[in-house]
């Protein structure tokens, strides 16, 4: 936009009133999804640090604090863990102690420790959600899809191979002949290659240098990532997904090519502030953002959680593969624009819960029927109970009566009532496998979901993900000590069409939590051993059995038949 130019981002004043994932309340929101969905210009995807900590990788500040942590000598160690320097700036000052200090010499390697945990990195749905765009426009649309990142792992290429045949997934570097041999692997497009600007740290393997993470690396290789940031820009439409826009190599592509006002849009979710409301923190978020505007011609979309930046991801690859559907102007009962279709699920879920038109819990007969589900989907075949007591065999932990540990279902769903016409981001407990409330007054509902709940259903709508919490005993709540929380998805609600072997049409419309007797450790803090419980003592194939098995139970609860 012209400098001085009215904002077209999102008013502050809305971020807090209502679902702001609609294209009234964020006009760049709906160029976007114009621009993808008419399939005319190329796409371009620049990943960042965001997409991998999804995937519970660290952060870049995690990263050089993990590698902090490694200097021996405490005092040193202790004087780098306070030094506030520029991130790059300190990187530099970190390896160069680690490596005084007689620890490895190669960068990777120490990189390598800090960034991985000894449990097998996996794609977070941020990544899926990408790696299920990136198929749709090159194997659906025809039409040439670039992928970029800035992280150090392999994340995104796991991601892609659930789309792609695994040889026909690249990884490329800056290394001499990289960018060439990453143009020309892209030219064919039932292949893709991710060009790692920083270099790529495997888990297991070889590294792909140049690695970029100090000021000296960013000084040396800088022009030569400017270069080739500015190829993939060129003609295309860009999105900018879980960076922070402010490292100059970025910066530098885009402002040289502002004027022009290419389509280039970026994701953002607020960052939390201490001691400030998440309200404050995006009301200068968007205010910080009009330089990102008026400057780089960038066009900023602010989202309320990191579910709701999945959310408009998946509904971008819908739009390439729904083209016509996928249009505000389409009659209500065939639109598949997130609104309807999400008005549409929330009024079949609340349905199947017992609750009449209009209603946010089902009160009487109705509430004593969801709970009876609710207890019955933990019996279910290959549902909660059945997995947890083979997996208790397998571990020796004790499960039920008065000394074992013992569980119970809550089921959340995503508010159906309106604020200035937009859902109302919250979730409401509609029932329990433990007890039913015969009147509404008496279930607590309308959580806010925000980065700073305490509810870990509310956490896990937020995130996308899996979120695990303790609560302390009270005299009003003396049972629950450990919540396990997931997010409730719902594929073909609109759209039977598929990516790969994935449904095209997914909705988050809620969590499901299991509830424990047992403490849930969160944080690597000491839990004497009999306090412990087994969903703490699981390695990621096994809870991934248990999420499998929640996801079950609450497709059961809503939809018995």
């Amino acid at each position: 936009m012209a400098e001085g130019s009215p904002s077209r981002m999102l008013d502050p004043d809305l971020f807090d009133r209502g679902d702001i994932f609609c294209f009234d309340a964020q006009p760049y929101l709906g160029e976007l999804f114009e621009t993808v969905r008419a399939r005319k210009k190329p796409l371009t995807v620049v990943v960042g640090a965001g997409v991998s900590m999804n995937s519970s990788l660290p952060s870049w500040r995690d990263l050089i604090d993990k590698m902090t942590n490694e200097i021996k000598n405490a005092s040193t160690k202790k004087i780098a863990l306070r030094d506030d320097s520029d991130l790059m700036r300190k990187a530099e000052i970190v390896l160069q102690i680690l490596k005084d200090g007689g620890q490895d010499v190669e960068d990777h390697t120490i990189i390598r420790r800090a960034l991985y945990s000894d449990s097998h990195a996996t794609p977070g749905v941020l990544a899926d959600s990408i790696a299920r765009l990136v198929c749709a426009n090159r194997k659906y649309a025809g039409k040439r899809a670039r992928l970029l990142t800035t992280n150090f792992d392999e994340i995104l290429e796991a991601a892609l191979r659930a789309y792609f045949e695994e040889e026909d997934v690249e990884s490329f570097s800056l290394k001499p002949g990289g960018s060439s041999a990453w143009k020309a692997w892209d030219r064919r497009l039932g292949r893709i290659g991710v060009m790692h600007l920083h270099g790529l740290v495997r888990q297991d393997g070889d590294p792909e240098e140049p690695i970029v993470l100090t000021e000296s690396q960013f000084l040396k290789h800088g022009a030569q990532v400017r270069d080739v940031i500015s190829n993939a820009l060129e003609g295309a439409c860009t999105i900018f997904i879980g960076l922070g826009m402010s490292d100059p190599n970025l910066i530098g592509p885009l402002y040289a090519t502002a004027e022009a006002r290419p389509p280039r849009f970026s994701l953002v979710v607020p960052p939390g502030v201490n001691g400030v409301t998440t309200t404050e923190a995006a009301r200068y978020a968007i205010s910080s953002a009009r330089y990102l505007e008026d400057k780089l011609g960038l066009r900023p979309i602010f989202l309320k959680s990191y579910s709701q930046l999945n959310q408009v991801i998946s509904d971008l690859a819908l739009a390439v593969v729904e083209p016509r559907r996928y249009r505000p102007t389409v009659k209500s009962d065939a639109s598949l624009v997130y609104r309807r279709r999400l008005t549409r699920a929330l009024d079949d879920c609340y349905t199947g819960v017992g609750c009449g038109k209009g209603a946010e819990i089902p009160t009487g007969q109705a509430a004593e029927e969801l709970t009876t589900r609710l207890h019955l989907a933990l019996e279910i075949d290959d549902g909660p109970l059945q997995v947890l007591r083979e997996l208790a065999r397998q571990y020796g932990h004790p499960l039920g009566g008065g000394a074992g540990e013992n569980f119970g279902l809550f089921l959340w769903l995503r508010s159906r009532e309106l604020e200035d016409e937009r859902h109302r981001y919250i979730l409401n407990l509609v029932g329990t496998s433990v007890y039913a409330h015969r009147e509404d007054w008496s279930l607590r509902h309308h959580v806010k979901i925000s980065r700073e709940t305490e509810f870990a259903a509310a956490q896990a709508v937020f995130t996308g993900n899996v979120q695990a919490t303790n609560l302390t005993p009270t005299p009003i709540a003396q049972i629950w000590r450990g919540i396990f929380a997931t997010p409730i998805l719902l594929a073909g609600i609109g759209s039977d069409q598929m990516i790969g072997e994935d449904p095209a049409d997914v909705l988050t419309v809620g969590a499901i939590t299991l509830n424990s007797t047992f403490v849930i450790r969160t944080n690597g803090e000491r839990v004497a051993d009999e306090d412990l419980s087994l969903i703490s003592k699981l390695d990621s194939a096994a809870k991934n059995l248990l999420l499998d098995s929640l996801d079950k139970a609450a497709q059961y609860a809503i939809h018995p038949n």
